[in-house]
């Protein structure tokens, strides 16, 4: 009898500790309050002078600008938004408290999102019918209860490839020689995208965001992300106030996504990395006269060491009435050429060594590979949508198996 009464015991020790673990997941209510999604944290802490941020060249603090709590113009159920009184809160996503967000919903708020789908059709995880949530967890969206100071924040964020794709680094030889050192990113997405010369001035005087277009795509920088070391795609944010220009790098997953990855001559002894052999200089915008338009650099572009005066920008500035929404094309004109104030955060530049590496072609033999489709992850008790495995229930059904066996091998195989 002692068998079953330890297994019985065992059992409700599993049960009661799993019991607490669950009691100790905050629920969305609870939790919201801290997210980035009601903080809105992400655009203070980048734009902060303590941080380096834009707020050095304007003087202006964040509670003054208009930007602080952006906002789609209604709720998701389509109510009208006021400006003065506007909280962020859940219904900015939700009709009822649920259900499921639509995309538009998303892409109402990340416009970035919206414009690689626009520019980026192909990418494979929206050509089979993944939705917004099929990859970004709950926690994502409400938060866990801590606060963070960006989406790029340890963390912050649990959506990664290998949540699907399991086992990559089996996949191939090209996998196995890159999986420590690069993330899935830096092959597999076609490209990152941004706005290029947003103008402050307009932001200040109250006619919105405004920026020189076209926007940016067909280029990605490639940097080394702050925590785990390893090369991930970046993209950048290009300003202009008063006649100050300021540039920000920062590490971004572009939604571009193909089962095919990059041939190995897009960064080792591409153009860009010749370019900046020869002469120590990169052009990543660059203003040309004879067309009066500004161009931006096109292709991978591994972000060097000495990045602060390698890449070089030209800056472009709208003549136009400020505070008009509208924008006249005609109006941006050529500002000046170098920073005022350049800003890297959650990322470092390449080494050395790895820009070394660079620097020499790839053999021409190394093969190019695909990665095998995976199925979105299915929800369930145990995993939520995305969410991370409850420990003390897996441990639980873990020790029901084995006890399960022990116990049938004892009564098929007794002593004496």
């Amino acid at each position: 009898m002692r068998f079953p009464i330890l297994t019985a015991v065992m059992f409700w020790l599993l049960f009661a500790a799993h019991a607490a673990y669950a009691q100790q997941q905050l629920l969305p209510e609870q939790t919201f309050p801290t997210s980035l999604h009601a903080t809105r944290a992400g655009k203070q802490y980048f734009y902060s002078s303590a941080n380096g941020g834009f707020e050095k060249l304007t003087g202006i603090p964040m509670a003054e600008l208009p930007c602080t709590n952006c906002h789609a113009p209604t709720r998701a159920d389509g109510t009208p938004i006021d400006d003065a009184t506007y909280q962020p809160d859940c219904t900015d996503c939700h009709k009822q408290p649920g259900d499921t967000v639509a995309d538009s919903t998303c892409l109402g708020c990340h416009s970035r999102q919206a414009l690689e789908r626009k520019l980026y059709p192909n990418d494979v995880h929206l050509a089979a019918g993944f939705t917004c949530t099929t990859c970004h967890s709950e926690h994502e969206m409400y938060g866990d209860g801590t606060s963070y100071v960006s989406q790029l924040d340890q963390g912050a964020m649990d959506t990664k490839c290998e949540n699907c794709h399991l086992g990559v680094q089996d996949y191939n030889e090209t996998h196995q020689q890159h999986i420590d050192s690069l993330d899935c990113s830096a092959c597999h997405a076609q490209s990152v995208v941004t706005c290029n010369d947003c103008h402050f001035d307009s932001q200040i005087a109250g006619g919105g965001r405004r920026y020189y277009t076209p926007a940016v795509s067909g280029f990605t920088f490639l940097v080394r992300r702050e925590g785990s070391g390893k090369i991930v795609t970046a993209t950048m944010q290009t300003l202009v106030y008063q006649d100050k220009s300021f540039v920000v790098i920062a590490p971004y997953t572009a939604h571009t996504v193909t089962g095919k990855a990059r041939p190995c001559a897009d960064c080792h002894d591409s153009a860009n990395m010749k370019a900046y052999s020869a002469n120590g200089k990169l052009a990543i915008t660059q203003w040309d006269a004879s067309a009066n338009k500004l161009n931006t650099v096109s292709g991978v572009v591994p972000v060097p060491p000495d990045w602060q005066t390698a890449l070089t920008f030209d800056f472009v500035t709208y003549t136009g009435n400020a505070a008009d929404p509208l924008t006249d094309p005609n109006a941006w004109v050529f500002a000046k050429s170098g920073t005022d104030l350049r800003q890297m955060r959650f990322a470092e530049p390449l080494t050395d060594e790895q820009i070394k590496k660079l620097e020499t072609a790839e053999s021409e033999s190394a093969p190019t590979y695909s990665v095998p489709p995976a199925e979105p992850p299915a929800a369930s008790p145990a995993t939520g949508s995305g969410g991370a495995v409850d420990p003390f229930l897996t441990a639980f059904l873990i020790a029901v198996l084995a006890l399960s066996r022990r116990w049938s091998l004892r009564r098929r195989f007794p002593k004496g």
